[in-house]
C-alpha cells in the first residue's frame, strides 16, 4: 500500500515505547495502549498554517486517547478498521467520519493494518474564515452538529482534495511553495464548510448582496501589492468591506472570473518577468514555486495559453539576450 506525507516524518516506530512517546509529543496524545507482540508505526504529519494533514499506518493494533483541544479533526481511512469515540460519536471510521471537535475526550481503537489520513483544523480559524465568507461580523460562535451526516457528495469532494493535497505535499515542501500550499489549504477548508452541517449552513443558500463595482478594483489592487504571499479571505473581505460570497459575485458580474484567477494572471505576468531577466540561478521550475503554481506541467500549460511560448522558451531568451 503506498504511504502519504513522507517529506513530513513524524513517528517511526518498532516498539511501543517509540510510539507511544510520539504519539505523545508530536500528536499530542495523553494515552496509549497495545498488546501486539511486534508493534510497528509510520506516521507522518505535515504541520500549515491553519490545520495539519497526517498519515498513520498501524502494524498492531492499538488505542489512544487525545485531551480536549482546540481542533476539530475529520478521518478518512485507506485500509483495515478502526473506531473512534468522543463524546457525541461511537462508530466505525469509514471513507470519512462525522466532524469530531475538540470539546470532548477522544478515542481511538486501531486493529492491525489500519491505515488512515487525518485532517486537523485549527477551530479559531476555520471560525474566522467562515464569518468573512458568509459576511458574519456578530459575536456567533461557530458550531459544528457532530450528530449529523456529513453530505455524502459534498464528503466525497473533501476527500478527494484530501489526498489530493496529500499528494501535493509529498511532490513539493510546503516552505517551497508557500503561495500554493496555502491555495490547496484554503481550498481543503471551504470543501469541508461546504460538506459538514453547522450553525452557518443557511448562510450558502442565500443569494450575496450587491455592492459597489468599485469592490473589484479595490480587490484587485490589493491583489497586485500581496501577489507573493498567501493572501486570506478574511483580508480580502476587510479590504472591500464586504462578505467573500459577495466579493466573488461581483467579479462573477464584472466578467472577470473569481479573484483567484485574477490573482493566477497576476502571478504568471510576474512569472514571465523573473525569466525574461533571470538571475544566474533561475529556473523554470523555482519561479514557478516562487509565483505560486506547485504543478509544473500546469504552469507551463497556463504560461503558454497566456504568453504563446513555454517558460523555457522566455527563459532561454532572457539568457541570450
Amino acid at each position: 500500500m503506498p504511504t502519504y506525507l513522507d517529506r513530513y516524518p513524524a513517528v517511526h516506530a518498532q516498539d511501543s515505547e517509540t510510539a507511544r512517546h510520539g504519539l505523545i509529543s508530536i500528536y499530542g496524545a495523553d494515552g496509549f495502549d497495545t498488546n501486539a507482540p511486534n508493534f510497528g508505526l509510520r506516521a507522518n504529519y505535515a504541520s500549515l498554517a491553519n490545520s495539519g494533514l497526517a498519515f498513520c499506518a498501524y502494524d498492531g493494533a492499538a488505542s489512544v486517547s487525545f485531551p480536549e483541544s482546540g481542533l476539530v479533526r475529520q478521518f478518512f481511512s485507506i485500509q483495515g478498521r478502526a473506531r473512534l469515540r468522543s463524546r457525541r460519536l461511537d462508530a466505525p471510521i469509514g471513507p470519512w467520519t462525522r466532524v469530531v471537535g475538540g470539546d470532548s475526550r477522544l478515542g481511538l481503537h486501531f486493529e492491525e493494518g489500519y491505515r488512515q489520513l487525518v485532517l486537523r483544523l485549527d477551530h479559531s480559524a476555520l471560525e474566522r474564515m467562515l464569518k468573512a465568507l458568509v459576511g458574519d461580523s456578530s459575536d456567533r460562535r461557530l458550531q459544528f452538529d457532530e450528530e449529523a451526516d456529513p453530505d455524502p457528495v459534498g464528503m466525497n469532494v473533501l476527500r478527494q482534495h484530501v489526498f489530493h493535497l496529500a499528494a501535493e505535499l509529498d511532490l513539493i515542501e510546503a516552505a517551497r511553495s508557500p503561495l500554493a500550499i496555502a491555495e490547496f489549504e484554503r481550498g481543503v477548508m471551504v470543501r469541508f464548510f461546504l460538506a459538514n452541517k453547522h450553525n452557518f449552513g443557511h448562510f450558502f443558500d442565500r443569494e450575496p448582496l450587491r455592492a459597489n463595482p468599485a469592490v473589484v478594483q479595490r480587490v484587485e489592487s490589493f491583489v497586485e501589492q500581496n501577489w507573493d504571499r498567501p493572501i486570506e479571505l478574511s483580508e480580502l473581505a476587510a479590504v472591500a468591506n464586504v462578505s467573500v460570497r459577495t466579493i466573488f459575485r461581483e467579479f462573477e458580474r464584472a466578467g472577470k472570473g473569481s479573484p483567484a484567477q485574477f490573482a493566477k494572471r497576476i502571478r504568471l505576468d510576474r512569472a514571465a518577468g523573473l525569466l525574461a531577466e533571470p538571475e544566474a540561478d533561475t529556473t523554470v521550475t523555482g519561479v514557478a514555486l516562487r509565483c505560486g503554481f506547485q504543478n509544473l506541467g500546469r504552469f507551463s500549460a497556463d504560461y503558454f495559453r497566456t504568453f504563446g511560448e513555454l517558460p523555457s522558451e522566455t527563459l532561454r531568451r532572457g539568457r541570450t539576450g
